[in-house]
């Protein structure tokens, strides 16, 4: 595209356009085509990345969830493209924060004001692994506030199936943990219940994906068992640390509780 005499000048005004396009179904299939050159030719989409990024985090609407979905994964992307270069996410970050809480903690509003109650399948977990990919990016964009939306991050973490997109937002949850430690103490009425949100989100791990996809309970219904992937040795190690320097942190009778 970007040699191209005829859509090279053009391309990023037009994807521009069509993200913030009226029709839901337009800003469906644009941030499909963003993601997507997130991935494969983020060249294409340097230019216009401030306009993108807005876009995509003013999509974040569950009243309209196809879009809100496509945006999500998009951004997600992007953060992934990014890599450690926090540059490009920075004017946004704030604000892309503030989009993603009210999506874990459940507290959506539609366009009235009234709160959505049915949680709409698949956005919590692009949420959260939207949110872990940033936390990548600098855990400092999302570590300030992690008390807030501790335990809805948890609880959405244990509920992504593709082993991949899970290993990124548990390693941004790591990240962000690293960076703000304190919040365990005050995420939750309690430390015991925050311990065991966590702990809940690392068992979710030896959930077979099947049974994720299926929204089986694990706490009270049985669940296919299957080892931590082998391909990520690095992250088992981290989140053992991370469990093993909890513990220690919280003392032998929060931990058992």
């Amino acid at each position: 595209v970007a040699g191209s005499a005829r859509f090279g000048p053009t391309f990023s005004n037009l994807l521009q356009q069509i993200v913030a396009h009226d029709i839901p179904g337009v800003r469906i299939s644009a941030f499909a085509v963003l993601g997507d050159l997130a991935r494969q030719a983020p060249t294409l989409i340097e230019a216009g990345l401030p306009t993108l990024l807005s876009e995509a985090i003013s999509s974040i609407d569950p009243m309209h969830p196809a879009v809100c979905n496509n945006s999500l994964w998009a951004l997600g992307e992007i953060c992934v493209r990014c890599g450690e270069n926090a540059g490009p996410l920075t004017p946004n970050a704030a604000d892309l924060l503030q989009n993603l809480i009210p999506l874990l903690m459940g507290n959506s509003i539609d366009i009235d004001g009234n709160p959505i109650d049915t949680p709409v399948p698949g956005i919590v977990e692009n949420a959260a692994i939207t949110l872990g990919r940033l936390a990548c990016v600098n855990p400092n964009f999302v570590a300030p506030e992690l008390g807030r939306f501790l335990l809805g991050w948890c609880d959405s973490l244990s509920k992504i199936s593709n082993p991949t997109e899970r290993k990124d937002a548990f390693s941004g949850f790591i990240l962000a943990l690293r960076a703000n430690p304190h919040s365990i103490q005050n995420a939750g009425p309690g430390l015991s219940q925050t311990i065991g949100s966590i702990l809940f989100a690392v068992v979710s791990w030896h959930v077979a994906s099947n049974d994720l996809l299926e929204g089986t309970n694990v706490l009270h219904s049985n669940y296919g068992f299957q080892p931590f992937p082998g391909e990520f040795v690095e992250l088992k190690q981290l989140l053992t640390q991370l469990l093993t320097d909890i513990k220690a942190s919280a003392g032998q009778e929060s931990w058992n509780q």
